[in-house]
């Protein structure tokens, strides 16, 4: 929307693209390519001074940079850098002067325009078929609250499922939305800034609350506290997506938003970023290691699923695993990265990585009796990449030091 736009911007104005030249900036290791467009100032509406205007923006191919063209007049929406240099992209509403009839009305009508600023949105339940999501439906007297400039304001949304409050002090509002019976969000709650004639726009898509809930104890009885619990669709459900959620201090844990399907529930039992670091062994729910002997849980729209409790069998035994990368000549070798994967995952989850320091070794921790794969190599700035061989390991009470040689 202009008036949400308009304010958020250091530069607006109404430009002619009169020169255009790339440039070179250095970030970290890193070149990045972008073209500088100098504008005509047709129309200046605020932070746009002189008479021209230098303008960055991206190459293109994939960095988001606006495809000015010479002779063109665009309505620009512009921000400022570190440098202090102004900037565009795609995602920011800069479009040409002819697509910008509503940007030059909103302008035109800014002084004669009401003081206060204002808040805007709409509230839509969207639901799921079973291969995509399904046209969302727009929900009628759903009560929102905002909160901020020590005053509090209420909404109601209409027959389509907007609200609109307005006359509001500049500042900062949090606005949260009171959720129907039967509904979830990840999050009911967002803080939007607002200008004194301008806007914001603030909009919830809620769900149907599907969601499974249970608690996990180790093989003491004891709650199992910051395990990582999985939720896997298995093939066939089509829009099923996987969750994960860590156990509370008393073992609670609680996925919600989950779509209706069939999943397998369990800890460590399919692999992600952080799923196998949890010291115990991959146990399906009800609390068996087999997995043609877990249990199918199969989920409808806007099913409470409580789970019993899931024991756990005994914790791993963590060991440290100690290596040294070598080049072809014996000598340590620094920098080098260290991969090492859990070989019962495959593809599934992400691998440890770690970098040699300057005598050329490395440390992981890992688990007595599980079974790894190890590779190591060297990207240089000259010269092609050297790799080590991978090895298979298998964890034993006391791992030997393992060297790794780059070729």
């Amino acid at each position: 929307m202009p008036c949400e736009a308009y304010w958020k911007a250091s530069a607006v104005f109404l430009g002619t693209v009169t020169y255009t030249t790339t440039t070179t900036t250095k970030r970290g290791e890193f070149d990045f390519h972008s073209r500088i467009f100098r504008f005509t100032v047709d129309k200046a509406f605020r932070g746009a001074e002189g008479k021209e205007v230098e303008v960055l923006t991206g190459s293109g191919g994939g960095d988001c940079g606006y495809g000015f063209q010479l002779g063109g007049q665009y309505f620009v929406y512009a921000y400022r850098d570190k440098t202090n240099r102004l900037y565009t992209n795609i995602c920011s509403r800069t479009r040409p002067a002819s697509e910008a009839d509503a940007d030059l009305a909103y302008v035109r009508d800014l002084p004669k325009a009401e003081p206060g600023g204002t808040i805007f949105g709409e509230i839509k339940l969207q639901r799921r078929n079973d291969t995509s999501w399904m046209d969302a439906t727009p929900l009628k007297g759903v009560k929102l609250l905002l909160v901020g400039r020590g005053k509090d304001y209420e909404a109601l949304t209409d027959e389509k499922g907007n609200y609109n409050v307005s006359g509001l002090q500049p500042g900062s509002y949090r606005v949260r939305v009171q959720l129907p019976e039967g509904t979830s969000i990840h999050q009911a709650e967002q803080e939007v800034e607002v200008s004194g004639k301008g806007c914001a726009q603030v909009s919830f898509w809620l769900e149907p609350d599907t969601r499974v809930t249970g608690r996990v104890f180790d093989s003491a009885g004891l709650p199992a506290a910051d395990v990582l619990m999985e939720l896997v669709p298995i093939p066939g459900t089509r829009n099923g997506n996987q969750s994960y959620v860590r156990s509370d201090s008393e073992g609670r844990y609680e996925m919600k938003l989950v779509a209706p399907g069939r999943y397998l529930l369990g800890v460590r039992i399919v692999g992600s970023a952080g799923a196998t670091y949890i010291p115990f062994p991959q146990t399906y729910y009800p609390g068996v290691s087999d997995k043609s002997a877990a249990t199918i849980i199969t989920l409808s729209e806007g099913q409470h699923f409580e789970a019993n409790d899931l024991i756990l069998p005994p914790r791993l035994i963590e060991k440290q695993l100690n290596g040294i990368v070598l080049d072809s000549s014996g000598q340590p070798v620094r920098g080098a990265t260290v991969w090492l994967k859990e070989i019962q995952y495959k593809d599934s989850d992400m691998p440890y990585r770690r970098e040699t320091d300057p005598e050329g070794r490395f440390v992981f921790p890992v688990f007595e009796g599980v079974r790894y794969r190890l590779n190591a190599y060297l990207d240089r700035k000259e010269g092609p990449r050297t790799e080590s061989a991978e090895l298979q390991i298998g964890i034993s009470s006391n791992p030997e030091t393992i060297k790794l040689v780059l070729r």
